[in-house]
């Protein structure tokens, strides 16, 4: 049984594998980013987005000012909401951001029950991991989550880690690595997939 291809059936299976590639890159366009960290004691990511508001209240109200809104590149669906960004402050578990939701999208937790994410070294850009010179997150981490293997370079150990991001806002790799680009730094808190 011999098959011959048209150009006409050539031309349709050209647009369905286009449209397919459409429709994947606009589902992650609106996705964007499902791995965004979210203010200690945030719901579910699900949960979180029927409740937000996008009020704008947790940003505002936060003391150490680690709250800011997603943009667009953060996806269209996390638009406007409360995203964790540790270049600008660190997460001390205050409650305020509970105390400011008006919908029950950020509920309260003990700072020893909240977790935001775990921190992750990125060895292409960790100085201590590309010159074994730098301990800022090792002596930064409040507890005791980050330390030194036998050669010098920072290790977490994701189970006392509560994604706080005091080491990712203390990482100098990227005054230091200006060089490389980009916005990530040596250690990035990153969210536990559940």
């Amino acid at each position: 049984m011999a098959y011959s291809l048209s150009r006409r059936g050539l031309v349709a299976g050209g647009a369905l594998v286009a449209a397919n590639f459409a429709v994947g890159g606009a589902a992650r366009a609106l996705d964007g980013s499902r791995s965004a960290l979210r203010p200690p004691g945030a719901q579910d990511e699900e949960r979180f987005r029927a409740l937000c508001l996008a009020c704008d209240r947790c940003r505002s109200i936060c003391p150490q000012g680690c709250v800011r809104t997603a943009t667009l590149e953060d996806g269209l669906l996390n638009w406007r909401t409360p995203v964790m960004d540790f270049h600008r402050g660190i997460c001390d578990f205050c409650g305020r951001c509970e105390t400011a939701c008006p919908t029950g999208a950020i509920v309260g937790v003990s700072e020893d029950e909240s977790r935001i994410g775990v921190a992750v070294i990125d060895d292409e850009r960790c100085i201590g991991w590309i010159q074994g010179s730098c301990r800022v997150c090792v002596d930064a981490c409040p507890y005791d989550a980050i330390s030194t293997d036998a050669s010098g370079r920072p290790v977490v150990d994701a189970t006392r880690c509560n994604g706080c991001g005091i080491c990712e806002y203390r990482c100098p790799s990227n005054t230091y690595r200006s060089f490389s680009g980009g916005t990530r730094r040596g250690i990035n808190v990153e969210k536990v997939e559940a």
